[in-house]
């Protein structure tokens, strides 16, 4: 969704327009990755434990903290539109909230969980699917994080080597499948 959003709002020249897809657009990157820890705890404590109810609470509380979280950095200028180039700038104060709320709600929180998942497997195999999908998990969380560092520093030269190296999604998507997606062979 966040892809969709930054691709529709790339060739505008409107700064509300652009502002509030990009508002949508940060919403739903960060909001993604919920999914992810919301695997790991099925897997670490089974439905049983964490059962949809519960998993659908968590998902709700996270989208809503984050949606109102961000809506004063939209509306006190965290994010402005660049006149030249009608791109999202962040100021360092919207970065750090950015990158502070995704690492304490999901990312250290996945660490977390993808390693304690990882110590109870006792098997090689399963050790080294687990793997996979652990890296490109973290592989996964680096792109949106150095697109926000490149919103803030806003240098050409910056945005178009983030810019090539959001193409390895490809790369850290498939090692998720890879770990997690794939059948283990006997």
């Amino acid at each position: 969704m966040a892809n969709i959003l930054n691709m529709i709002y790339a060739p505008l020249t409107d700064p509300t327009i652009i502002l509030i897809l990009n508002y949508f657009t940060n919403f739903f990157t960060c909001f993604g990755a919920i999914f992810v820890l919301v695997v790991n705890m099925v897997i670490l404590e089974s439905t049983i434990i964490f059962p949809v109810k519960r998993q659908n609470r968590y998902i709700l509380l996270y989208g809503l903290l984050l949606l109102i979280g961000m809506i004063p950095f939209y509306v006190f200028k965290g994010v402005w539109i660049d006149e030249d180039l009608y791109a999202p700038r962040f100021n360092i104060y919207f970065l750090i909230y950015v990158i502070a709320f995704q690492a304490s709600f999901v990312v250290i929180p996945i660490i977390y969980t993808s390693l304690k998942i990882y110590k109870s497997f006792e098997t090689k195999a399963l050790k080294k699917k687990w793997r996979y999908y652990f890296i490109g998990t973290l592989g996964a969380f680096s792109i949106p994080y150095l697109i926000w560092i490149s919103n803030f520093v806003f240098k050409a030269w910056f945005r178009l080597i983030v810019g090539v190296y959001a193409i390895s999604v490809i790369l850290w998507g498939y090692l998720m499948y890879y770990g997690i997606g794939f059948k283990l062979k006997q």
